[in-house]
């Protein structure tokens, strides 16, 4: 039993940067590449582009290797476990080949006629219950490789209307001002035709959204959260050999609104098909009672949630961003421990 006690840490203004510049280097760059995949992505089929797209990144990581080395890290835990010496050299450029197939079924949307994935809804049952309570639900959705369009889109083909908790530099392509305006709509333009509405966090006044989530989820409605580090608090929990940054914001507000807060995984079949799967809610268990602390109990949510994400990325470690997460976090621990020590160079 891991008796390793998750930690709550409250994070500076400046953790994650605020500084939003016109445009970059990079932001051309993509157009570039945009405009180069753009054909790939509208003509030839899935099949055909995932074998372009792992035949092109076991080159690129061949050639740089170095560059990849940070999201290595969580590789190597599973590494450890298996012996596999070769596992981070097989994993990342399969997670890099996920990414840009991904990026290309994107571009596919946009073609005239569109596209439509072939994707199943498991689990919906812990939906219904959780809607049939009467308290709404919050989907706790992992962030994978294809977990941003694939669960939209299978909750929108089930019936479900869905309201998105998003940011406003959402869209994945660049955080610069071109970037918010050009580029990461194409994203958001394909998500809206799957989505109730988006609930968009103002950074002045960030408690705003989340008392829209409340207002949805008081009328029963359905209401979805990506998992990711970006937050003012976040609870250092047990993840294998170390630790994982996850933000309590959404347990906290299963907790005040009563809703169930559901975890939401989404996996790419060796069919080309896709799986996104509900979870059973996370919400407190029988050992927990009713007196402990908010605190304690979100810790409790969140623990079980670090317990489901392992057993996702034991069995399918290069579809979810768990090395994303990894660098977060360690990303976060050495900006604490430069806040704590401030003679630190």
């Amino acid at each position: 039993m891991d008796e390793r006690k998750p930690r709550v840490v409250d994070l500076p203004a400046d953790a994650f940067g605020s500084a939003e510049p016109a445009i970059v280097g990079r932001d051309l760059r993509l157009v570039a590449v945009l405009l180069l995949l753009l054909p790939l992505a509208w003509l030839c089929p899935d099949r055909l582009c995932a074998r372009l797209c792992r035949a092109f990144c076991k080159l690129q990581y061949r050639l740089r290797p170095s560059r990849y080395q940070g999201g290595a890290g969580v590789f190597r835990l599973l590494q450890a476990e298996t012996g596999d010496g070769a596992l981070p050299d097989r994993m990342i450029p399969e997670a890099l080949a996920l990414r840009q197939l991904e990026r290309l079924q994107l571009l596919r949307y946009h073609r005239p006629g569109g596209w439509r994935p072939r994707v199943r809804l498991r689990g919906e049952a812990h939906l219904e219950r959780a809607l049939a309570e009467g308290r709404g639900a919050i989907l706790w959705v992992a962030y994978g490789a294809f977990s941003d369009m694939m669960s939209k889109i299978a909750l929108h083909e089930a019936g479900y209307p869905v309201w998105h908790l998003s940011r406003h530099t959402h869209g994945h392509f660049s955080w610069t001002r071109f970037g918010l305006r050009v580029l990461n709509p194409i994203r958001i333009a394909v998500e809206r035709r799957f989505l109730a509405d988006r609930v968009v966090i103002d950074p002045a006044a960030p408690k705003l959204a989340l008392r829209r989530l409340a207002e949805h989820l008081d009328e029963n409605r359905v209401v979805s959260i990506t998992l990711w580090v970006q937050a003012g608090r976040v609870t250092m929990v047990p993840f294998r050999d170390t630790e994982l940054a996850l933000p309590g914001g959404p347990a906290a507000l299963a907790l005040k609104s009563g809703a169930a807060l559901l975890p939401v995984f989404t996996e790419r079949n060796e069919d080309g098909t896709f799986t996104v799967t509900i979870e059973a809610p996370l919400n407190p268990g029988p050992d927990e009672t009713a007196d402990a602390s908010r605190e304690a109990r979100v810790a409790g949510m969140l623990t079980r949630q670090s317990a489901l994400m392992d057993g996702y990325f034991r069995r399918l470690p290069s579809q979810y961003h768990f090395s994303h997460l990894h660098i977060e976090t360690e990303r976060l621990r050495k900006h604490l421990a430069g806040a704590a020590d401030p003679d630190t160079p």
